[in-house]
């Protein structure tokens, strides 16, 4: 996919493969240079976090009441931004909808896990990290998606289990 923007005064044409996806490289281009990256973490907003050389960055966009980027926040510093173009198709806000929280959490990659937080039955808050899963060298922090009672546990600590596999279910 192919962007354009501005950066505090400055045009930028960025070209990211679309065969992108979590913890595998990913070629991207900015102007003529080129750099591969990892994603690291995502939502249906976009890309929230990417390692580069190995280093991670923190990424958040900035939107006016239009829902237009207007900045960027780069491991916390602010730039400045604009939208120019994506491929020929139009910038658009999406209509706020009211989207029910699965309850059901999977892994999205093999590894193993680290450390369970929380046992069957125990009371969870959105955000309440439950347990860590280690893939590739990395422990990731497993949230929970939505508040509730942690319904039940798919996995026990030092499992090793492949991606898809359901990790558990809040009620």
């Amino acid at each position: 996919m192919k962007y354009k923007f501005q950066v505090e005064k400055k045009n930028y044409e960025v070209q990211i493969s679309n065969n992108a996806t979590f913890f595998s490289e990913t070629e991207i281009k900015i102007n003529k240079s080129k750099f591969n990256i990892r994603i690291g973490e995502s939502d249906e907003t976009g890309v929230k976090s990417f390692f580069l050389n190995n280093r991670l960055f923190q990424i958040e966009v900035d939107k006016d009441n239009e829902g237009y980027p207007q900045g960027i926040y780069i491991n916390g510093e602010h730039f400045n931004t604009g939208l120019l173009k994506i491929d020929k198709l139009f910038y658009f806000k999406e209509k706020p909808t009211k989207m029910k929280k699965s309850g059901i959490v999977k892994s999205f990659i093999p590894g193993s896990i680290k450390k369970i937080y929380l046992k069957q039955g125990a009371s969870v808050k959105e955000g309440d990290i439950v347990l860590i899963h280690e893939a590739m060298k990395m422990e990731n922090e497993i949230r929970a998606p939505k508040s509730g009672i942690l319904k039940s546990l798919g996995v026990s600590e030092g499992e090793n289990i492949l991606s898809n596999h359901i990790l558990f279910e809040i009620e």
